[in-house]
């Protein structure tokens, strides 16, 4: 390389005088962020099938040479976006992930240009002190203390409410790492097998419902607890955790001699949005000394706005509480973070090092299970700053009011059945003529369940079709889920739709269902489902 090279690099790429003498590559790639934006005449879910696009991507051998800006945002533009799914579509309601206002990406640009790592005060100044100030707000959302608390939280630097984590999936390892050094001490230094050995115990559990998010699974490998040592109870009608058939669980781990380290409360479960019943769940936690963690990853950010805080009863009792700011507060991935009802819990998960994180050096790195993290506190705390408690509400509000309109939409046409309601705007259904629905119960009433159960695997590759066919034709986009449902032993496929795109329009919702509708008939006839109503 000769110096010539690199003075052409660092004036190319490094310098911003470059900018002010050409600024054409920057004006076009804020331009095709801008058309990114406005969905206007997209489909709103890329309609090229995966194994096309995947053959588009040849090229195995690492560039030798740059292309340069220009080229590469052309690239860009014909190889990604012209092939990724438009979250900002107003017929897109198929997963948690949404429209976002423009106000939070130019966040996200100042948190890439600035290039903190929150691990410790010498790579992040001031940062440090908004990550603290966010986690504050959020803890007295969950945990509403008063000022004097967060007075002291912002000022000490040997402990923490909380932490800023990559995900959820980070945010319930970080909740029960802290619970199993909580409830089996020594298991840091001594390791599992030694700390549960001096325990007396036979094993360990960690129980919640049926609906849990798969990741307390992933968490409870990691912390080697294994996966079986995650007991999951059946869900009631309202897909709440089932209160009886947990007692009985207990009971019988208690026979067995295992300990209970945690019991799991969600608050908006992934697939339907329900919360359980979380201060029952407290109270049962307290009287078996049990870790109580809450798991609200998606609904917790409802308690932003007071007109939701009746929905989370019992919540402010939690030992631990993850919530996502990526979802429910409309800002860019990945935000999330963990808080703690004990402000020493986190000193669970305390170390330091000679160069970084020293004691009492007020690092945030001091209680993290992450190394390195961005600065991914800026949007949610910019979102915060824009919008206020007020915008949220209405933002919120507006959810609520999709939710309502769909679900009045789906009960009032006869070709489909809504199968779960929630309060977190999440709403699942499913394509069943209602001839179709009265043949099946007939069947039950009747004794020939084996005839409904048959016939209900036909309705499940229906629905499954249609959800397909549906995606492939890129006008909308819904997902779908398995849900449990007596007496079909292979439960039954439903739609699922999360309503929380504010872009969209009751005309958005009823384009969908009139898509489906479509769908469902062409499918009756190609599966011969309409015999049945013979």
């Amino acid at each position: 390389m000769t110096d010539s090279t690199l003075d052409a690099l660092l004036r190319q790429h490094f310098s911003c005088g470059t900018l002010d003498s050409d600024p054409a590559p920057l004006q076009r790639a804020l331009a095709m962020l801008r058309d990114w934006l406005a969905p206007a005449g997209k489909p709103a879910y890329p309609p090229t099938p995966f194994a096309e696009l995947t053959e588009t991507f040849d090229d195995y051998a690492m560039p030798a040479h740059g292309i340069g800006v220009d080229a590469f945002l052309g690239e860009l533009q014909q190889r990604v976006l012209a092939h990724t799914a438009h979250l900002n579509h107003p017929r897109y309601l198929g997963h948690m992930t949404q429209a976002l206002p423009w106000a939070t990406i130019m966040a996200e640009t100042f948190t890439a240009a600035l290039n903190q790592n929150q691990v410790k005060i010498e790579t992040a100044y001031a940062s440090t002190l908004v990550e603290k100030q966010l986690l504050g707000w959020m803890h007295r959302k969950v945990y509403q203390c008063d000022d004097a608390y967060y007075a002291q939280a912002m000022r000490s630097r040997n402990q923490a409410i909380g932490n800023l984590v990559n995900g959820g999936t980070m945010g319930n390892l970080t909740a029960l790492a802290v619970a199993l050094e909580r409830q089996l001490p020594g298991t840091r230094r001594e390791g599992l097998c030694a700390a549960l050995a001096k325990s007396g115990h036979r094993g360990l559990a960690v129980v919640g419902s049926a609906r849990v998010h798969y990741s307390l699974k992933k968490a409870m490998a990691t912390l080697g607890l294994g996966e079986n040592a995650l007991h999951t109870i059946p869900v009631d009608r309202d897909n709440r955790i089932d209160m009886h058939a947990l007692q009985a669980r207990l009971d019988e781990l208690r026979a067995a001699g295992i300990k209970l380290l945690a019991l799991v409360g969600i608050a908006g479960t992934t697939e339907t949005g329900a919360i359980d019943p979380l201060a029952q769940l407290a109270a049962l936690a307290r009287r078996e000394g049990a870790w109580f963690h809450v798991d609200a990853a998606w609904g917790g950010a409802l308690l932003v706005a007071d007109q939701f805080r009746h929905l989370y009863d019992g919540v402010e009792q939690a030992d631990s509480v993850v919530i996502d700011g990526h979802k429910l507060l409309w800002v860019p991935m990945a935000q999330s973070l963990v808080v703690f009802r004990d402000s020493a819990s986190l000193d669970c998960l305390k170390h330091h090092a000679n160069y970084i994180i020293r004691n009492n050096s007020g690092d945030l790195g001091q209680t993290s299970l992450e190394g390195s993290r961005r600065f991914d506190a800026l949007k949610l705390w910019a979102a915060f700053k824009i919008l206020g408690v007020s915008g949220y509400a209405t933002l919120l509000s507006r959810a609520a009011s999709l939710a309502a309109t769909m679900r009045e939409l789906i009960r009032d046409d006869e070709d489909f059945e809504l199968t779960s309601d929630s309060s977190t705007f999440i709403l699942t259904y499913r394509y069943a003529p209602a001839g179709l629905r009265d043949v099946m119960a007939q069947l039950v009433a009747t004794g020939a369940t084996g005839d409904a159960v048959a016939l209900n695997l036909q309705l499940n590759a229906l629905n499954a079709a249609l959800q397909e066919r549906q995606k492939a034709n890129g006008n909308s986009f819904v997902s779908r889920t398995l849900l449990e449902r007596s007496p079909y032993p292979d439960g039954i496929t439903v739609l699922r739709v999360v309503l929380t795109n504010v872009t969209t329009t009751e005309g958005d919702l009823r384009a969908v269902l009139a898509e489906q509708q479509v769908l469902g008939r062409t499918l009756m006839s190609e599966l011969g489902l309409e015999r049945a109503l013979a």
